[in-house]
């Protein structure tokens, strides 16, 4: 159809149409078109469905997309949260989550006191949850990102204490 891949992301491809950008990013059968004329968007769809068949389209402001809330605001405003991706990873945490932490790790994030290993289940679900962390940090919070990097170093020797430092975590 004309688009050119994005030489920084394979799942993002441009193409000029009367005069104006129109995107096309996907993830596995995920997808998000965007162009300024709602026509562009509605012929690219029509073009689509035509090779691959009826699609499921949602039109409008708000959107998830890849565990992503994004809603559209003001012209030039976009506001991205995974607030329903982050209470799936407190509930596989499996454990009540009672109080709430002002920073996302303590000032001994990177002290190791005790070595006592998880066992095997806890280990599994450390990372799990972990790994989805690491997403929600690259995606919608940014804020995260120095907890969750320390802890994907954890992963495959993870102890007790680490998991103490996962439970701060999901309480900020």
């Amino acid at each position: 159809m004309g688009f050119q891949m994005n030489k920084y992301d394979r799942c993002v491809a441009n193409k000029m149409v009367n005069g104006k950008l129109c995107t096309i990013c996907w993830y596995v059968d995920d997808m998000k078109i965007s162009h300024v004329d709602p026509l562009v968007v509605n012929d690219i769809i029509n073009k689509i469905e035509g090779n691959f068949g009826k699609m499921t389209v949602t039109r409008g402001k708000v959107h998830t997309f890849v565990g992503m809330d994004i809603e559209f605001k003001d012209e030039g405003t976009v506001f991205i949260t995974m607030v329903e991706y982050l209470k799936e990873c407190i509930e596989a945490f499996g454990e009540t989550i009672l109080k709430i932490a002002n920073t996302p790790a303590k000032h001994d994030l990177f002290v190791s006191e005790t070595l006592t290993p998880l066992e095997e289940k806890r280990k599994e679900m450390f990372h799990h949850i972990v790994a989805k962390l690491l997403f929600v940090s690259k995606r919608a919070r940014v804020d995260i990102d120095l907890a969750v990097s320390f802890l994907c170093t954890r992963v495959s020797c993870s102890t007790n204490e680490d998991w103490e430092k996962l439970r701060r975590l999901l309480h900020y």
